[in-house]
């Protein structure tokens, strides 16, 4: 059949015409669906609302009026694959410094403390959790060998060759860890991941330094964190902060905390606080705040 179009005759094979628009009203509905599950896989859910608050007692030791002195405390790390700060406020004025891996540290200015007086430091922080590990890319060396964690050691190669022959690699690292290690409860010098498989002791500092050495040893790249171990929304204790471990999986950093055995689990309780590497490595894993020598700081 032939049609006059702008004043030329042109043939129509209207079968095949309205073959074409049926396609198409059939394709387009799934077009779209396919469009908004893709989009939609690919977002990040931190779903989980919290609110947690610290406080510190912060005391002139000396018997002279201190004009201003200097207090540094962690908050938590800006974003990783299961946080995300939203915001933060405090009792005092403070400015907020990062690092190029995401640690945030408050620098207060204390002024005007009398001899021997006190003075509280009152931090309230809003975080958006995760359940689960979202993707998210970290900066930085994880498969290499820095302090504490002796990738290249004999004792960390062997077991890790041991260890490897599983398919869940995380998994039975941490389930050896939490086998095979004794928790000898807090110890303040950080001894590192060959101490705790040659001498088979530690702390949740050495738990982690382990796994992380085991998993990079087997080319999985990991990383110590820091921080707390709350449940729900509320204050923060210095009995519940905690090192702990994550890995790196198909772009998302999951946790692995071999003290407690829990592996890409538990998601919304773990609080970091700060993100270990060979070039901000703090001195002593257990510290996450620095002050001025005139004062004393303690964690309320």
């Amino acid at each position: 059949m032939q049609v006059k179009i702008f004043g030329v005759h042109v043939r129509v094979n209207f079968a095949a015409w309205l073959r074409f628009w049926i396609c198409a009203a059939i394709a387009l509905p799934v077009l779209i669906l396919w469009l908004y599950w893709s989009k939609s896989s690919d977002a990040l859910h931190y779903d989980i609302n919290k609110t947690i608050r610290y406080s510190f007692l912060v005391t002139n030791n000396t018997a002279s009026l201190i004009e201003s002195a200097q207090f540094n405390v962690f908050a938590p790390v800006a974003q990783n694959s299961y946080q995300k700060t939203l915001s933060i406020s405090a009792s005092h004025e403070y400015e907020v410094t990062k690092d190029d891996i995401g640690n945030q540290t408050l620098k207060f200015e204390i002024l005007d403390v009398a001899p021997f007086s006190s003075q509280v430091v009152n931090i309230t922080v809003h975080l958006a959790m995760a359940g689960a590990a979202q993707r998210y890319s970290a900066m930085g060396d994880f498969l290499g060998a820095e302090p504490n964690i002796e990738v290249g050691s004999s004792e960390v190669l062997e077991l890790a060759k041991k260890i490897r022959q599983s398919k869940n690699m995380p998994e039975e690292a941490s389930s050896w860890l939490y086998k095979n290690i004794v928790d000898i409860g807090y110890i303040s010098e950080d001894r590192g991941a060959r101490y705790a498989l040659l001498e088979k002791k530690g702390d949740c500092t050495e738990f982690s330094s382990a796994f992380v050495a085991l998993s990079r040893a087997v080319d999985i790249p990991a990383r110590m964190v820091g921080g707390f171990v709350v449940e729900d929304s509320g204050k923060l204790s210095s009995e519940s902060y905690h090192n702990w471990a994550e890995y790196n999986h198909s772009g998302s950093w999951k946790i692995a905390d071999p003290q407690n055995n829990i592996v890409d689990s538990d998601y919304g309780s773990y609080i970091a606080f700060y993100n270990f590497s060979k070039h901000s490595r703090l001195k002593n894993s257990h510290r996450f705040l620095s002050f001025d020598s005139r004062l004393s700081v303690q964690m309320l």
